[in-house]
């Protein structure tokens, strides 16, 4: 399966959410960067399509379709200021987006893999690695925030 096909196949996003490149992630686009963009599917802007429907959620940013050899997955991408006071937030946005691919989106939780899912700091990055919060991403599955991530 495609991660076009699992986009419009899930019923909270439909096709109307599918970007090709990174034209969802608008602005964000800057903070992601490909060895080769031959990798790059397409996009989905998480947040403003579940917005509507899940008003009161932390939800997630962006998804984004990748393509290695014949295979598509799925990664995902928060852009959040990172700074220690924020980790809890970002800790609850995981589970959410978790809970929500595993409930609600079954053809884009098969995409992703137990390392997909990266937060991008929106400004600097105010997290120690070995500090306490960074062990809690840590356990969580969630490395430390960057400024940039590559494909």
């Amino acid at each position: 399966m495609t991660f076009q096909q699992a986009v419009v196949q899930t019923a909270d996003l439909g096709a109307s959410a599918f970007r090709y490149g990174l034209q969802a992630l608008g602005n964000d686009s800057s903070k992601v960067q490909f060895a080769s963009t031959r990798s790059l599917v397409g996009s989905v802007a998480l947040d403003n399509a579940l917005q509507a429907r899940y008003p009161n959620d932390p939800r997630w940013d962006y998804g984004i379709g990748l393509k290695k050899r014949a295979r598509q997955s799925a990664v995902w991408i928060e852009v959040h200021p990172a700074s220690t006071s924020e980790v809890t937030t970002l800790l609850n946005k995981l589970r959410w987006l978790k809970t929500w691919l595993k409930e609600r989106a079954p053809a884009l939780y098969k995409l992703t893999a137990s390392q997909s899912y990266y937060w991008v700091a929106t400004r600097g990055v105010h997290i120690r690695q070995g500090s306490p919060q960074a062990r809690q991403l840590q356990l969580a599955g969630l490395s430390l925030p960057r400024k940039r991530v590559t494909f």
